[in-house]
């Protein structure tokens, strides 16, 4: 369908394309004038405006398009003839940097917007859709008079064509008031921020006109001089007449679109909210079968790599299972665009017209799949997949393989704003090199500066972010994945996967590649269906169901879930799929809440409680506490998983110089390796992490079948052992696999180009200590921040009739005993890496002793944590009697000297 270049972004009904590289716009504003023009006066003839210019023509049968363009690619000049009819008809105008970011491809905001003619100028204006009412005339006058359009540009009329069409020098909009349409993620865009080009070295690099879309490629330079392009897809929002829109429930996940109703009586709910899903219908609904009025046609671009292809169409036709289930058969259709035998080769994946599954080479480790929707019905009128096919690539050849994702996905935004007062807490200042420490803290200093001066409103905080990612379906499934594809190359090499007899692909069995591309596929497509993510759908099934003897059907309740690869690490007797080989009871039970019919949706609800019906929203991932609302996890019983996890990650490193690095490879390879099981291990450990002073959440309605509360806490058990697997993962020197061979090992290669630099950069020695240091302190840190300290403590009111409940002074003492152990252990020595985590610990303490607050739970942390300082204090005093070696003795004098300074400070400033 209509896209924009590398994007997937498309368009419905009639539409407009343009792709600009690097568009700087001048902002525009509708100048009113007095009294109406009539058509056609005052004008340039037509014939002389056009002149020297060469009109766009992409269709083969002379189709005219939906716009005329007129254009000279190497002066950069553009020109528009409006739609006879054009004024006052609503469009879509979607924008999208498409070259020259690391970013390009994501699609940018969607603008929804009309021409209103104001004398000799056209402006652009977009209505304020977010609040309508459906009362009487008086209330509908009300609400149109207070809330208003917005005038995003102007457009001067140059001449009138035939047909008393305006023309316009889309040229000038779109290279010299970009910032009209582009911005930070408030406005509504996932992708990179644009705001100017220098036109006057802006050029045309494609332009094509299809009969529902025009697409034109500017490429400039921005104000640094990196050259970009730019994606405008503007098409007419046209729905199906008839189409009925569905109310949202928070029950099921789907994308939706909402207003205010402000003339609603004042003791009624004043937002509506709808999902966003297709017209699909059955062509006779008299029959319990029946095929529908028409398909959702998906075709696979000819760029995809013949050997991924089978993968890609079963992942989309995965879901035909569930339209079937609600009396819809063949409701998806995908057919293969193929360069050789020419077929659906007059399908150009740039046409609105057309869905197409698009493959780029962009090395991004993700794919999206976006869908466009009528913002007054919720119905989606158009939508693409876009590959990336770095997606695929394993990251055998990266040196950093611990990402912001691997840590940060399970802490809050109030967290999140706490790391901002204290970089020393957090993951992504401790886990980095330390030649790159200072300059992610000057970074990270600059973006809360920067976010502090915004204006309020706009802001790019987590909320605002939230909600652009909701807006846009981002989806950045890969990220994760490549860490997944490491380690069964790992996994395949100590003969722990079997390889089979089958081909392989990318170096890896095609039975793990193709699941996982399947099982992609099937995710990207959901999401074009209007289907938002389930993270807690990966938790219906334990891993040794899924690993047994005979094991059938869905893995788990739902492919919108994120869920690791199964590599069978001593969970069941057989190795299981790899990747769910179907959609999931979730994802059926969803379909019919969204297109089945009307009649039944009470009903379906009803069934929100079962278990194979789990859904919490993502968002629940930071701001909630429910520990299987998760990414990149696999099986009921995610501490299992985790320990599992674990023990795979030992097994590799055990084996690292033996078995991994084959001869005649570099030893960059050894450390690279390791590399990755460290962020295996972090991963396991933030699996682990939400069980600590966590809750289980029910979306479930009263009244629905088999309910549960809204809210039942983990059970204490359950907390005390991902206590445990955070503590061994982190806390222990043997948790590292490191010996001094090993390190010996770890060589680097000296590469200048982009690739290679990371690795370059990085001390030729493994600075082991650093490396151990950041995992404890991220261990830590998932451990004490003060949101799971204040969740452990709110779980206590709840919990107070439990005899043997978790609680916050369990979890202080607990940490510190780990901890500080060998003071407790006459002569058994501290080692480097323990000295290290005493100290980070015992700083960690005297942060929450100091903080000031007037929040009662953060006082009662602080005066537990002075307690804790004081029994460290004993416990070193003790220890120093034992005459300890050197090292130890410089090192607990030292922690000795700073407690009692810092309970000195806390006195001070007072509580």
């Amino acid at each position: 369908m209509r896209h924009a270049p590398l994007s997937g972004i498309r368009m419905g009904g009639s539409a407009l394309v343009f792709a600009v590289t690097a568009l700087g716009l001048i902002a525009g504003t509708a100048t009113p004038a007095s009294g109406i023009a009539a058509m056609g006066d005052d004008f340039a003839p037509f014939d002389k405006v056009v002149e020297g210019l060469n009109r766009v023509s992409t269709n083969a049968d002379g189709t005219p398009g939906y716009w005329d363009l007129y254009e000279d690619r190497e002066k950069g000049r553009m020109l528009a003839v409006l739609p006879k009819g054009f004024e006052g008809k609503l469009m879509m105008i979607a924008c999208t940097v498409s070259g020259g970011d690391s970013q390009a491809g994501v699609m940018g905001p969607t603008i929804y917007a009309k021409w209103e003619r104001i004398g000799d100028k056209l402006a652009l204006v977009a209505p304020n859709f977010g609040v309508r009412t459906d009362g009487d005339r008086a209330a509908k006058e009300s609400i149109e008079n207070l809330f208003t359009g917005r005038v995003i540009l102007s457009a001067q009329i140059l001449s009138m064509a035939p047909g008393n069409r305006p023309v316009i020098d889309f040229g000038s909009i779109a290279t010299r008031q970009t910032n009209r349409f582009f911005g930070s993620a408030v406005y509504g865009s996932y992708g990179p921020s644009l705001y100017g080009i220098d036109p006057s070295l802006a050029k045309i690099t494609k332009s094509k006109a299809f009969p529902e879309n025009v697409l034109i490629e500017y490429q400039a330079p921005r104000s640094d001089g990196q050259i970009v392009k730019v994606t405008f897809d503007i098409g007419a929002l046209e729905g199906t007449p008839g189409f009925k829109p569905r109310k949202a429930d928070p029950r099921v996940g789907y994308f939706y679109d909402a207003y205010s109703d402000y003339a609603r009586p004042a003791n009624a709910d004043v937002t509506e909210r709808y999902i966003t899903r297709w017209n699909l219908e059955k062509a006779d609904p008299n029959l319990k079968l029946s095929p529908p009025k028409q398909p959702i046609v998906w075709y696979i671009e000819h760029t995809t790599p013949v050997k991924f292809r089978r993968y890609v169409r079963e992942g989309i036709e995965m879901w035909n299972k569930a339209f079937e289930a609600i009396g819809i058969v063949g409701a998806v259709e995908v057919y293969q665009q193929d360069s050789s035998t020419g077929a659906h080769m007059d399908k150009d994946p740039e046409d609105a017209r057309y869905n197409f599954f698009r493959w780029n080479a962009s090395e991004q480790g993700y794919a999206i799949g976006p869908s466009r929707a009528h913002p007054l019905t919720g119905e989606i009128l158009d939508a693409d997949v876009v590959w990336h096919q770095g997606l695929t690539r394993a990251i055998r050849t990266m040196y950093e393989n611990f990402t912001d994702d691997l840590t940060l996905q399970t802490f809050s935004p109030d967290t999140l704003a706490f790391f901002a007062e204290h970089p020393d807490w957090d993951p992504r200042v401790l886990l980095a090199e330390p030649a790159k420490r200072a300059q992610i803290l000057h970074k990270l200093a600059l973006d809360t500066d920067q976010a502090a001066t915004e204006p309020l409103g706009t802001r790019a905080n987590p909320w605002t972010t939230m909600a652009a990612n909701h807006a846009n379906s981002a989806c950045t499934i890969g990220n994760m994945l490549s860490l997944d594809i490491s380690l069964a190359d790992a996994a395949l090499a100590l003969g722990m996967l079997d390889a089979g007899d089958g081909e392989k692909l990318d170096g890896l069995p095609e039975e793990f590649i193709g699941q996982m591309i399947r099982y992609i596929s099937a995710h990207e497509v959901g999401h074009c269906l209007g289907l938002q993510h389930n993270m807690a759908a990966s938790t219906i099934r334990t891993n040794g169901e899924v690993n047994s003897e005979g094991f059938t059907g869905a893995s788990v309740g739902s492919v919108m879930d994120y869920v690791s690869a199964n590599i069978n690490a001593d969970f069941g007797p057989v190795q299981g799929p790899y990747a769910t080989t179907e959609v999931g009871p979730y994802d059926m039970w969803a379909i019919a809440f969204g297109y089945g019919p009307e009649s039944e949706v009470e009903k379906v609800l009803k069934r929100s409680a079962e278990p194979d019906h789990l859904y919490i929203p993502q968002p629940a991932i930071g701001i909630g506490s429910d520990p299987r609302n998760q990414t990149w996890d696999m099986g009921k019983d995610n501490l299992t998983y985790a320990e599992n996890r674990l023990a795979l990650v030992q097994e590799i490193r055990s084996k690292l110089l033996t078995d991994i690095v084959d001869d005649g490879e570099s030893w960059a390879v050894a450390r690279r390796r390791y590399s990755t099981t460290v962020g295996s291990q972090l991963q396991a450990m933030s699996v682990a992490s939400p069980y600590i002073g966590g809750s289980y959440a029910s979306l479930s309605f009263k009244g629905d079948e088999n309910a549960p509360e809204p809210i039942t806490d983990v059970p204490a058990d359950e907390q005390r052992r991902a206590l445990n697997v955070i503590m061994d993962a982190a806390f222990e020197d043997d948790a590292f696999g490191l010996t001094p061979e090993l390190v010996r090992h770890m060589g680097k290669e000296y590469w200048w180009d982009s690739a290679g630099i990371n690795e370059l950069m990085a001390d030729p020695s493994l600075t082991v200590h650093n490396l151990v240091a950041g995992v404890q302190g991220t261990g830590l840190t998932m451990l004490m921040n003060p949101t799971t300290l204040r969740r452990v403590y709110d779980n206590e009111f709840r919990t107070q009739d439990q005899k043997d409940a978790f609680t916050l002074n369990e979890l202080l003492t607990t940490v510190t005993n780990r901890v500080w152990r060998e003071t407790g252990e006459q002569g058994v020595p501290t080692s480097s890496f323990r000295r290290s985590l005493q100290r980070e610990h015992a700083e960690r303490l005297m942060t929450l002793m100091l903080m000031r607050s007037g929040d009662p739970t953060m006082r009662t942390i602080g005066t537990l944590a002075t307690s804790e300082l004081r029994r460290i204090d004993g416990m070193a005093e003790k220890a120093l009697k034992a005459n300890p070696d050197a090292y130890t003795k410089a090192h607990l004098e030292d922690v000795r000297t700073r407690i009692a300074r810092s309970l000195d400070a806390a006195y001070v400033i007072g509580r």
